[in-house]
């Protein structure tokens, strides 16, 4: 035996099988001696004997799992998953470093049968037992990089490899493959040249340095590598002219290129040349020159029966003159060309495709034929399924479209085009939120997509989501963008600030689109608007002046301008106002918001019936005006018609429920001596907009009517907290705490009241009254007097300064406002 071992450790393999065979003859139980002649037979390829002296070693002594691991090799190509069996009982035998070449073995067994995880376990494993194997990192390397598009993961393999072994060209090439996948191009660069300075005569390695740096748009460096792969073979790079051009037109040398073959067709008169030439014209953007190329080429290539033969070479070269006609808008003579492509080739799906685009463009329903033909001869041809998108949509057919590009994503599920498109198609059949998946898809594979972020942000809008819309709008407007989208982008944002009810920035936003679109009438309408939203009255008539500069005609910028001229407040203002209203009618007798404007125009100069007619020709006009039932209601109760405002406010509810209507028809159930309706209706105001002051203070004023001061003082406080420079608010809280006896709240409320109306003789009135309740006369008299001199016709204040003066023991000066008082009401009787 140890002699048989001998030989066969010095490779004299038919001596150590001579001697393994005379110990088997002696001991046919010796297990070791058939696993030694296994291997020395599989040595010398005698596969069979070696597989029956294994199978015989792991019968006689099943736990060798050296005969497992053997047999597993010889059956590795020929039973890939005996082999597996074999090296998993190997492994289950023994799992140490001394068995690793069984995980080594069963990881390539499951890489060629396409089990990833299961390679990249047993890869790792190896791994785990001696960590400087490099093939095992490069083998789980590649399965991340090629087949797991884990690209991040695969650098780390290879960067591992390349730690343990500096010198490993394989390594830094797989490294590149994986930098280039990420787009991290100089870092691919860096690794290519380190491959090069390893292996310098190796011409492929060129060739990716080359294409890399034309990625990066390095042109003379692309050029200069081209320029040394040439020298590493320049007999073969100078004698090909078509080589020659090709790397040329890839270094975007296409002038060069173009001359190049220019010389090489004058003395090789072939088709192929041509259709080169042609190629490299389309790129150089000279499609003119291109078709003559093409022409050329068919001229050549017809038979002696003057036909073209029906070949794909002839069919391609009427293709690329389409592509040529396409470019030149030629959109007849294109549809011509890729018929006639068609005809010499009829399984040409490129050909159908293109045919299908040219239809569509000029409104041939048959073009969907073209589209489905394509298909049917390529079921994997992205661009068909995306022209058939493309149609569905142009008809309206928007779920017919998405279902075209979910099949054009299963192609290619990566493609920026494909989400982008379905977003802008689900954005149209009023799939919103749908929409916005595909879109910020769009974004997270392509940062810069401008039109992806403009659409989620119009998306945004619609479900209401206004943070990330104006997120969005932003971002457009930081990134570079032409001037039409810069000018949708600022419409679209200040109408979504004006529904947030921020004027301020929406008419920001119209002002610096008035600077792209100074023509645009609507658009000084709309900053218009903003500025009296704003309450700058002078400002939005400015706008609405320029408004109508640019068009005389436009009845809405008539009535803005009116009801700024109207809420300026000046009389000469509320008369152009009127001018203004009466303008509009005259341009538009139907138009309801200029005869409200009017209506309040008239009821402000205090011509009711003229008023009371407009609104009720504009609820003529439209019966479901909610606005002039409104508008009628205030000037019937103006003219002591309360039953008619009821009827008027009621008729008004019927239409639509909002809290100031609500309001106002409290106000005339109070003014009908109704609290409780009153009240109801002031509650009911409240619970539909809980932000309503107006609402609460009218509930308020009927609690302390109804001596409920503690729910009076609660109403007032909300009234005060929504709208914290309500005078009145203050006013009444400051009566409601005297009569609470809360003496010091009172005194803050009037000291607040003063500051907020410094000239309101009732403010110092009734603080007169806290002074006098609390003996304090002589702040009491102060007060009484500050308020007569605001107005000085009030007997009731003199009567009352009379009796704190008479307190005070002034009887003189107390008999003298006796006297004013009586005096003043007799005047009055």
């Amino acid at each position: 035996m140890k002699h048989g071992i001998h030989f066969f450790n010095c490779s004299v393999l038919a001596v150590a099988i001579q001697d393994f065979t005379a110990v088997i003859k002696e001991n046919p139980s010796n297990a070791q001696a058939r696993l030694y002649r296994g291997r020395a037979y599989a040595m010398q390829q005698q596969y069979r004997k070696a597989i029956e002296d294994l199978a015989a070693a792991v019968h006689l002594d099943p736990s060798c799992w050296l005969a497992f691991y053997y047999r597993g090799c010889i059956l590795q190509q020929i039973d890939p998953k005996r082999a597996v069996q074999d090296f998993s009982v190997s492994v289950l035998i023994n799992d140490t470093k001394e068995n690793l070449y069984s995980f080594l073995h069963r990881g390539i067994v499951y890489s060629e049968q396409c089990q990833w995880s299961l390679a990249i376990c047993d890869f790792e494993s190896v791994l785990s037992l001696d960590s400087s194997v490099i093939f095992a990192y490069l083998n789980v390397g590649l399965i991340l990089l090629l087949h797991l598009d884990q690209y991040y993961e695969a650098i780390q393999q290879f960067t591992s490899a390349i730690e343990i072994d500096p010198l490993n060209v394989q390594a830094y090439i797989c490294r590149a493959q994986a930098y280039h996948e990420i787009d991290n191009l100089v870092n691919a660069v860096k690794d290519i040249n380190r491959a090069i300075h390893l292996y310098p005569n190796k011409s492929q390695l060129y060739v990716l340095r080359g294409q890399y740096l034309l990625e990066l748009k390095k042109y003379n460096l692309a050029s200069l590598c081209i320029h040394q792969l040439a020298e590493i073979d320049e007999e073969s790079f100078t004698s090909q002219p078509v080589l020659q051009a090709l790397i040329q037109s890839c270094c975007q040398n296409h002038n060069k290129a173009i001359e190049c073959l220019r010389e090489a067709t004058a003395t090789q008169l072939e088709p192929s040349m041509f259709v080169i030439l042609g190629k490299i014209q389309m790129k150089a953007k000279k499609t003119k020159d291109a078709v003559r190329s093409f022409k050329k080429a068919m001229e050549l290539l017809i038979t002696s029966e003057k036909v073209l033969p029906y070949t794909f070479e002839a069919a391609e070269m009427y293709y690329l003159t389409g592509l040529c006609y396409m470019e030149q808008k030629n959109l007849l003579r294109a549809h011509d060309a890729f018929s006639m492509a068609i005809r010499l080739h009829s399984r040409y799906p490129d050909a159908f495709y293109q045919r299908g685009l040219c239809g569509m463009e000029l409104r041939q329903a048959e073009c969907i034929q073209d589209f489905n033909q394509a298909l049917a001869l390529c079921p994997s041809h992205f661009q068909a399924y995306m022209g058939r998108a493309a149609y569905y949509g142009s008809e309206g057919r928007y779920s017919k479209a998405i279902l075209n590009c979910n099949e054009a994503i299963k192609i290619l599920p990566n493609s920026v085009r494909a989400y982008f498109y379905r977003g802008t198609l689900k954005y149209q059949n009023q799939t919103f939120r749908e929409a916005v998946e595909d879109l910020s898809k769009t974004i997270d594979l392509n940062k810069t997509c401008i039109l992806a972020y403009y659409n989620r942000a119009v998306c945004y809008h619609q479900i209401k989501d206004f943070r990330k819309a104006l997120k969005d709008y932003g971002v457009v407007l930081l990134l570079e963008l032409s001037k039409e989208i810069a000018l949708k982008v600022l419409i679209n944002r200040g109408l979504l600030y004006m529904e947030l009810g921020d004027y301020a920035n929406a008419c920001e936003d119209f002002k610096e689109a008035t600077l792209l679109s100074p023509d645009d009438s609507q658009l000084f309408q709309a900053t218009g608007i903003c500025y009296r939203r704003l309450h700058e009255f002078e400002e939005a008539v400015r706008s609405f002046d320029r408004a109508l500069k640019l068009d005389p005609v436009s009845v809405d910028a008539c009535v803005g301008r009116g009801n700024s001229y109207m809420e300026n407040g000046h009389k000469a203002g509320c008369k152009q106002a009127q001018k203004d209203f009466l303008r509009a009618i005259h341009l538009n007798p139907q138009c309801v918001k200029a005869r409200i404007g009017l209506g309040y125009n008239l009821q402000a100069l205090g011509k009711l019936q003229r008023a009371w007619s407009q609104f009720t020709v504009a609820i003529y006009i439209d019966p479901k005006c909610h606005a002039a039932y409104d508008g009628r209601a205030s000037v019937c109760l103006q003219m002591g018609e309360t039953f008619a405002a009821f009827q008027d406010t009621n008729a008004a509810l019927k239409l639509t429920n909002t809290a100031p209507l609500l309001t106002n028809r409290g106000v005339i159930n109070q003014m009908m001596g109704y609290l409780p309706c009153a009240m109801k209706d002031y509650q009911e105001a409240i619970s539909l907009d809980p932000n309503y002051a107006l609402a609460y203070f009218n509930a308020a004023n009927v609690y302390f009517y109804n001596r409920q001061f503690s729910q009076a003082y609660c109403y007032y406080s909300k009234v005060l907290q929504l709208d914290p420079r309500n005078e009145s608010a203050i006013m009444n809280r400051a009566i409601t705490n005297t009569l609470l006896n809360n003496i010091e709240e009172a005194k803050e409320d009037f000291e607040k009241a003063i500051c907020l109306c410094p000239f309101s003789a009732a403010v110092y009135f009734n603080r007169a009254n806290l002074y006098n309740g609390l003996k304090q006369y002589e702040l009491a008299e102060k007060d009484i007097s500050t308020a007569l001199s605001f107005q000085p016709n009030d007997a009731l204040m003199y009567k009352f300064r009379a009796d704190i003066r008479s307190k005070l023991g002034f009887n003189k000066e107390a008999l003298e406002d006796y006297k004013q008082a009586i005096s003043i009401q007799e005047q009055i009787d």
